[in-house]
């Protein structure tokens, strides 16, 4: 429960400083809000969290920094210390901000690479942190951000706590619809759940290809019958 609580306060920190980013912004962002804009709200975001330490101090939360600009895949959208000394934590922590428009409600976001989260983890590290916020077109063509049923403007999930519909597709990326429940774990049943969603992938990437390399021995099979039997007619 020690755990659990622990990171209970760390979700909370993060919730209540993005509630205070978008307070601050009156929950609209000068954005037209298109189809997919939602990657333009997080750099938005991002580059808000790091200015809103540049002015707020935090007991918990100290060198906050933003993706590097100019970069097409970075591993995170924010990242930063946290420490608590009531728990004997002080380590990096990655976070991505998820923008995901009001009428979608069927949405599957890519949420990371395994091969990134293994990286990251191999470094000593864990906690990867998503940041999750609703949008729509405000009247006058801009953003405005709407609460979830709860009533909340910001959700905030750890990966290990992502629902178990969880799927890592061809890509490779985790993925899931945006509004499955989290689910509490420990790490060692995160790490359970993702190596036996790895496997299941890679198991589905196997079949495609098997399959794909029966219809190629097929397909050439046949190329083989029609160019024989143009040989014949021409001879």
């Amino acid at each position: 429960m020690e755990v659990r609580e622990f990171e209970n306060i760390m979700k909370n920190d993060l919730k209540e400083v993005y509630n205070e980013i978008l307070k601050n912004h009156n929950y609209k962002l000068p954005i037209s809000a298109k189809s997919r804009s939602g990657a333009e709200i997080s750099d938005y975001l991002e580059d808000g969290f790091v200015e809103y330490f540049q002015t707020h101090s935090h007991d918990r939360i100290y060198n906050p920094k933003g993706s590097p600009k100019g970069h097409t895949k970075n591993p995170y959208d924010f990242c930063f210390n946290y420490k608590n000394p009531e728990f004997n934590f002080d380590d990096l922590i990655w976070g991505d901000i998820k923008a995901t428009k009001n009428s979608y409600q069927d949405s599957n976001p890519d949420l990371g690479t395994p091969t990134k989260m293994i990286k990251f983890m191999k470094d000593g590290h864990f906690y990867l942190v998503f940041v999750f916020v609703e949008y729509d077109a405000s009247e006058d063509g801009g953003t405005i951000f709407i609460p979830y049923e709860d009533g909340e403007y910001v959700h905030v999930m750890f990966l290990k706590d992502i629902s178990s519909t969880v799927r890592i597709n061809p890509k490779p990326q985790f993925q899931v619809n945006i509004h499955a429940p989290e689910e509490y774990r420990t790490k060692e049943e995160f790490l359970d759940l993702f190596l036996k969603k790895y496997k299941e992938s890679n198991e589905r990437i196997i079949k495609i290809q098997m399959r794909k390399k029966e219809e190629l021995d097929k397909i050439f099979e046949e190329l083989k019958k029609i160019q024989l039997s143009k040989k014949d007619d021409e001879e």
